[in-house]
């Protein structure tokens, strides 16, 4: 816990910095989705910053969204150093560089949208995570999960609880709090930070 408190407002100011830089930092992106050298530190551990997710599950709309498959084919896989910390990432290899204008511009907005989704994971892993084991005492209720590692200070905190229902909708609780532990490793971890307090808001039915 002490831990988590002290690497918290780094963790906050460093969010609040990427939001600002993720545009600029994303000019010197490869065709591949990889940031060079320090850079990499804004792009997000487990995924190159040309993710199929954004254009495959349509998370912008239609006419910022360009041919992923075209130009791109995912791999699922590890690095030197992800290997020594027991953690695997997708990479997205170009196959077709020939883009448009137009379709640059519509990928570096995608580019953009996934950093902003996604703020800041490079640093809240390589700098602020912990190593976890497998070690693990997990707690699950209806609508919170805590887990605590038995051989290090590596713990998080989810809860998903509603707090009250009018006309028809509920508001809950969004929180997650520690490190994103891997609860179905059998090898030690790392986890990056986890610092999210927010509210979800549901339809009765959905």
């Amino acid at each position: 816990m002490i831990r988590w408190i002290i690497y918290l407002p780094f963790s906050l100011l460093l969010t609040v910095i990427c939001y600002i830089t993720n545009p600029f930092v994303l000019l010197f992106c490869d065709e591949d989705g990889e940031l060079p050298s320090f850079l990499h530190m804004w792009q997000t551990w487990d995924n190159s910053c040309n993710p199929s997710d954004v254009t495959e599950n349509k998370q912008l709309p239609s006419f910022l969204l360009y041919d992923w498959p075209k130009h791109y084919k995912e791999t699922y896989g590890t690095t030197p150093e992800l290997a020594k910390v027991g953690r695997k990432r997708w990479f997205t290899k170009c196959i077709d560089a020939r883009f448009t204008l137009w379709e640059r511009i519509k990928r570096y907005i995608c580019r953009v949208y996934w950093l902003t989704r996604n703020c800041c994971y490079g640093w809240a892993f390589w700098l602020l995570g912990v190593n976890a084991t497998p070690f693990l005492s997990i707690t699950r209720s209806e609508n919170t999960i805590r887990v605590k590692d038995q051989k290090s200070d590596a713990w998080s905190y989810k809860n998903t609880a509603p707090i009250f229902s009018i006309l028809g909708w509920t508001l809950c609780w969004n929180n997650f709090l520690g490190w994103k532990i891997d609860t179905d490793a059998e090898v030690d971890t790392r986890a990056m930070i986890a610092n999210r307090i927010a509210f979800s808001l549901h339809k009765e039915g959905d």
